[in-house]
């Protein structure tokens, strides 16, 4: 890359090859418990470098943040990944869910 600018311009703009990176990193990460990943290490033009870094803590927010993302760019293996590793559920399912829920109540 030529300068941290761009790659900052490609993380703004939402670009899907950086958002399905970041996504499978941090899947991989939660499947092996890891505290904290190094997403990316990036060598400018210049011979600077960049280490892009998350902590567990920030897998959750980075993973709801890029799910809207990921179902615009139709990538829904992707998707039903996310949903299924972490806690993060479509407002519908969970509505879907808590209906389920009630009428198995009543039917018993």
């Amino acid at each position: 890359m030529k300068d941290p600018d761009e790659f900052s311009n490609l993380i703004k703009d939402r670009d899907i090859g950086i958002i399905i990176k970041m996504v499978r990193c941090v899947l991989n990460a939660k499947r092996k418990n890891l505290k904290k990943i190094d997403m990316f290490d990036i060598t400018f033009n210049d011979r600077s470098s960049l280490i892009f870094s998350i902590n567990e803590g920030q897998y959750e927010e980075l993973l709801t943040n890029c799910l809207k993302d990921l179902e615009k760019a139709e990538e829904y293996e992707l998707c039903a990944e996310v949903v299924k590793i972490s806690n993060t559920r479509p407002k519908k399912t969970k509505e879907k869910s808590l209906e389920n829920e009630k009428q198995k109540e009543n039917l018993s």
